[in-house]
């Protein structure tokens, strides 16, 4: 029986990656500061990922089920926005605990029973500020790019445990995440306009469209993919200028 364990899972990227798999047949636990309705194969676990009881709540919670987790996906994560000047000490505290600290806990608590049954996925949520700067992000950034390394150690770590871990980055989705850093900008209408003209695809993502990438490397259709990043960006990191117009080269 497969088990998918989802952070973040209330909305956006989560919460769309909980759907797809229960829509896959997956049986789901979901943690997240914002419950959802259990049914047969949906349970839940209200809380931060930060906290260390959260995650004693989650072996609980898979065991009264009788359920063993073979997935890992997490999506839980915390931005506040300001120069390295702007964030005070409680800021960069509060995005590393919640972006690495949450998925060093989620894994420390799940590695011993996967590679107990023989191996398991896991795929974390970084972001194109994995590898890109993103004015005003410093913190959330820098977190990211924690979050691929992590990715990258376990997978090498554990590789021969019959774990594998990826990455996957997406570029600018639209979430209740982002509408929270929309409300943000000045002038909120034109950044939104922006965001979506810089894209190839013209659009920002959907959290369907990450959430079937997160399905994806978590299923053994991923078999030889580990240690890998998986951008999902609508082709923003493609180019360094796109033009919509008849600029010329």
């Amino acid at each position: 029986m497969e088990v998918a364990v989802v952070t973040g899972g209330a909305s956006g990227i989560g919460g769309a990656a909980v759907d797809l798999f229960l829509r896959e047949g997956i049986k789901t636990l979901g943690v997240d500061l914002n419950p959802r309705d259990e049914h047969d194969d949906l349970a839940w676990v209200t809380g931060s990922v930060d906290d260390p009881t959260t995650w004693d709540a989650v072996t609980d919670r898979l065991a009264s089920r009788g359920w063993q987790a073979t997935a890992l996906v997490t999506a839980a994560a915390y931005l506040r926005v300001g120069t390295i000047l702007d964030l005070e000490d409680e800021h960069w505290d509060k995005t590393y605990s919640v972006n690495v600290r949450g998925l060093v806990l989620a894994a420390r608590s799940l590695l011993p029973g996967m590679i107990a049954r023989g191996g398991g996925a896991i795929v974390t949520v970084g972001s194109i500020d994995s590898y890109m700067a993103e004015q005003g992000l410093i913190s959330y950034a820098t977190s990211k790019g924690a979050i691929l390394q992590v990715t990258r150690s376990l997978a090498i770590d554990h590789a021969r445990d019959g774990i594998r871990a990826n990455c996957v980055c997406p570029g600018v989705t639209d979430t209740p995440f982002f509408r929270k850093h929309l409300a943000t900008a000045s002038d909120p209408e034109k950044f939104l306009a922006t965001r979506e003209q810089r894209n190839p695809l013209g659009r920002l993502l959907t959290s369907e469209e990450v959430a079937e990438t997160i399905v994806f490397l978590a299923s053994a259709k991923a078999s030889g993919v580990t240690g890998s990043v998986v951008v999902a960006d609508a082709g923003l990191t493609s180019c360094f200028d796109f033009r919509t117009g008849e600029e010329g080269a």
